[in-house]
């Protein structure tokens, strides 16, 4: 099966997936880009530099999200599996999944450039310097969060390939094994790349509103975008040779089968908030262990959030609620996401825990404690210390307290309609 073949073959499979033409990837950029546009509006009533920052704090979100979503379009597809028993080679399977990651970076851009839309009745100039980020912050994830995410794979399932070829030499008495790559190495890697192009976009972004920054901020965009290119360019020259692999190696590590087994132990912190939540204790070490182990990017993107609520806290820029708006309810939204996934397989098997002396009660206690810590841990610690240090706290501490009630009480609902 050639590229074009392949790709066309995903589409038809994508429409017919599709539960109408509201939810495709154009409608929904519309949408949220037209989200982007009121707020940015809004702000502008005040200032140009204060719509400035409410774009930048949305864009910087919604980039973010995309970023940590390539993965998904890469190996970590429910059809992995599938695409990895067929006859086809490793370069039609990644030209399949970039077109994927392009078309959701395109859309992601196209909001963004929706959301700048007022800026350019005012502020022509101003308007294209945020299309010119907007610009290079699409081609980071349409191809250079792609290829990192790509090695990030090539590390982990070639290095555990070779860590079986060492354990049964080990065990001939050939050579000693060696340990695998840790799988968290998927996550790990595309959330470092995507800190590092929207740490650099940040430390540029006084640009955008014509004051001095540190660097040429027409250099900085320049960099990533070349190193855009050749990064997808070195990436898929090595596809043909690791992408086959890459499938069939994360599928098994996503189902456990033909693979290390990665599932630590609970961290210090997990072994806390267990001691206290009594017969719930065993569910919820269990749900630590897997949700560390199966979705890595929900650490990675709690790190970025606090990072930002950090850094928001940190320096004490003029204009915060945007940063604080944008970086809370992005976490919430994803957290809503979270108190689904860690209701459903695999980190949870209805039927197989039915077969346990466990209550119901305590299954569901156990995954809200689990969502409650992450979000205390990564959102409402940093977010608190962030909005305190501001002079007017009252905004944010009712949004913090807003997105925290959402998010527990869905988590809540969850557990209770899945028990």
């Amino acid at each position: 099966m050639t590229s074009r073949e392949l790709i066309a073959w995903s589409r038809l499979y994508e429409r017919r997936a599709r539960a109408g033409w509201w939810t495709s990837s154009l409608a929904l950029a519309i949408v949220l880009g037209g989200a982007i546009a009121a707020w940015v509006a809004w702000r502008q009533t005040a200032s140009d530099v204060a719509a400035s920052h409410a774009w930048l704090a949305a864009t910087v979100v919604a980039f973010a999200l995309a970023f940590l979503r390539v993965p998904f379009h890469l190996y970590w597809r429910a059809d992995a599996a599938l695409l990895a028993q067929l006859p086809i080679e490793g370069g039609p399977l990644f030209d399949a999944a970039l077109v994927r990651c392009v078309r959701a970076a395109a859309a992601t851009t196209l909001a963004t450039a929706i959301g700048a839309a007022p800026l350019a009745r005012t502020a022509p100039e101003l308007a294209a310097r945020h299309l010119a980020f907007a610009g290079t912050l699409g081609l980071a994830a349409a191809l250079l969060l792609p290829a990192v995410a790509t090695w990030a794979a090539a590390l982990v399932a070639l290095g555990h390939g070779d860590a079986r070829v060492q354990r049964v030499r080990a065990a001939a008495g050939l050579a000693e094994a060696p340990g695998p790559p840790s799988s968290a190495l998927l996550g790990a890697l595309p959330g470092f790349a995507a800190t590092l192009v929207l740490a650099g976009i940040l430390l540029v972004s006084p640009w955008l509103v014509g004051r001095a920054t540190p660097m040429s901020a027409p250099l900085s965009c320049a960099g990533i975008a070349v190193a855009s290119v050749l990064a997808i360019l070195a990436a898929r020259a090595a596809a043909p040779r690791v992408m086959g692999t890459i499938l069939r190696d994360v599928s098994a590590l996503d189902r456990q089968r033909l693979a290390t087994l990665e599932i630590r132990p609970p961290t210090a912190l997990e072994r806390a908030i267990a001691s206290l939540l009594g017969d719930a204790r065993l569910a919820y070490e269990k749900d630590a262990r897997l949700m560390r182990r199966r979705y890595p990017m929900a650490f990675a993107l709690g790190a970025l959030a606090f990072l930002v609520l950090a850094i928001v806290g940190i320096a004490r820029p003029d204009d915060p609620l945007p940063w604080l708006t944008a970086t809370i309810a992005g976490t919430a939204a994803y957290a809503l996401a979270l108190a689904g996934r860690v209701q459903r397989a695999p980190i949870e098997l209805p039927r197989l825990s039915a077969t346990l002396p466990l209550k119901p009660t305590a299954i569901a206690r156990a995954k809200l404690a689990w969502l409650a810590g992450w979000w205390a841990i990564f959102v409402a610690a940093p977010g608190t210390f962030a909005i305190l240090r501001q002079d007017d706290a009252a905004p944010g501490l009712v949004l913090l307290a807003a997105a925290t009630l959402v998010v527990l009480v869905t988590a809540r609902t969850r557990g209770v309609a899945s028990t």
